[in-house]
């Protein structure tokens, strides 16, 4: 990057089923506390990057609205639109525009207020799917398309013909994500469980149990980039982007055999690339030990696992056989989402954002209750969606 960029500002609503609040005025929201963690006004801002899903929020053109709600007063307004990655697409846009030149200070927003049946009369989940499936293509995969539930339980299946997993790990693996998400005041599923819990929870498709997946969520997050000679300005802790990196797969079910029906190990090809990439232009040849804290886009528990594996965290398989050990706890040698992650919060729109934003506040020290014990300064975000899109964010204390 010509210039280096950093976060200055981060602000999210509380995430819950159903908000109160509309999109616009949760989007506000998370605005207002993103520009007050950053200590500015929207008059500072040069640029506001939208994050937004239109056939999921049932509104087309949607910045038309949101723009207004965010404070655009004439300023440049960019809509980015990348499916469930699209709250770090529009990070990563962000930050190539400072870089670039372009602007000084960029504001990003990512709201997730689902379009669905009143409450209380019809569940959303198949309404959710019908809105995904339109963006697949029309005579090969529309038709079939079984969603995440059925998709990440052909990988669950195989995970477990292939390394031997059992039950208990998987189950251990949720509870600490629970126990995590209990520390943070903005997750959405605040629960205590059990392993008998997880264990005892209704079979979706097996090997995939409710408590497996993550919920629909609904609210916003913002985030406030700035130069390196606005950021110096701006606060005392600036969080600086080391790296990033995007890598798409195909939108077609053969692009992902190494996913649901691998033959060796399951993978996600796209994260395997992008980390591929990401590590060896800083020098990262041993991640679980050089990398302090990963905040992961895990859209259900046994994600957790494989995205372990396919990040080189672990040898192949050899995943499920840390949980128990302490290793990724918060207080672990390797803190894997202290916020709890998407298995406990998952607006869509924002989770990718939601990912850098918790690392920011890692890296800072600000993550309250769920802050790591240690000094953090360097760490890795993901994200998810599509079909496998994987957008990755290096954030560090240090320059």
């Amino acid at each position: 990057m010509n210039r280096r960029v950093a976060i200055v500002g981060f602000g999210q609503t509380e995430m819950m089923a159903r908000s109160p609040l509309s999109k616009a005025e949760l989007a506000n929201q998370a605005v207002r506390r993103a520009l007050e963690d950053a200590q500015i006004t929207m008059k500072q801002v040069d640029e506001i990057v939208l994050a937004d899903i239109d056939y999921v929020s049932g509104t087309a053109e949607s910045e038309m609205e949101l723009a207004d709600w965010v404070g655009h007063r004439r300023k440049p307004v960019v809509k980015i639109e990348t499916g469930g990655t699209v709250g770090g697409s529009a990070a990563l846009s962000a930050v190539h525009h400072i870089a670039a030149g372009a602007c000084d200070v960029a504001l990003v927003s990512a709201t997730a207020k689902f379009v669905g049946p009143p409450p209380g009369t019809l569940p959303r989940g198949p309404f959710l799917q019908a809105a995904i499936n339109s963006g697949l293509h029309a005579l090969t995969e529309k038709w079939c398309s079984v969603g995440a539930v059925g998709t990440f339980s052909l990988m669950a299946s195989s995970y477990v013909k292939l390394s031997g997993c059992t039950e208990e790990a998987v189950a251990i693996a949720r509870v600490k994500a629970a126990n995590n998400a209990l520390k943070n005041p903005y997750a959405h599923l605040r629960e205590h469980l059990t392993v008998e819990d997880v264990l005892n929870s209704p079979m979706l498709t097996a090997p995939m149990r409710q408590l497996h997946m993550c919920p629909i969520t609904e609210g916003s997050a913002a985030m406030i980039f700035a130069s390196e000679d606005v950021a110096h300005k701006l606060t005392k802790k600036p969080v600086w982007v080391k790296d990033m990196v995007t890598i798409h797969s195909a939108q077609h079910w053969a692009a992902l055999q190494d996913f649901i029906a691998p033959r060796e190990r399951c993978v996600l090809p796209s994260l395997a690339k992008a980390c591929e990439v990401l590590y060896k232009r800083n020098g990262i040849t041993h991640p679980a030990k050089q990398l302090d804290v990963i905040e992961m886009y895990e859209p259900c528990t046994w994600a957790e696992l494989v995205w372990m594996e396919t990040m080189g965290l672990c040898e192949p398989n050899q995943a499920w056989k840390l949980m128990g050990t302490g290793a990724t706890d918060i207080d672990g040698e390797l803190p894997i989402n202290p916020s709890g992650g998407v298995t406990c919060t998952n607006p869509g729109v924002p989770s990718t954002l939601l990912r850098y934003g918790e690392l920011a506040l890692q890296i800072r020290g600000d993550a309250g209750e769920h802050q790591v014990p240690r000094d953090v300064r360097l760490g890795l975000a993901t994200g998810f969606g599509g079909t496998g899109w994987t957008p990755l964010m290096l954030l560090s204390k240090d320059k």
